[in-house]
């Protein structure tokens, strides 16, 4: 499973905010294409992760939370 997060204010000394649900509930994708398609439809024009980058934004896989 992947998340997508971004470092409040952008600095990664502080903590991650990620990607959430109405319910309160972190969001999980099955695979980068569909984390990307999430974003892409968000208006985060993007085609993978190094690009990602630029806009502040990472994804995190289950293995490294």
């Amino acid at each position: 499973m992947i998340t997508i997060y971004r470092y409040i204010n952008g600095i990664s000394l502080n903590g991650r905010e990620y990607v959430i649900d109405e319910e309160d509930q972190i969001l999980k994708f099955t695979n980068e294409k569909q984390a990307l398609n999430f974003l892409s439809d968000a208006g985060v024009e993007a085609k993978d992760e190094e690009e990602l980058e630029e806009y502040g934004i990472y994804f995190e896989t289950e293995e490294e939370a």
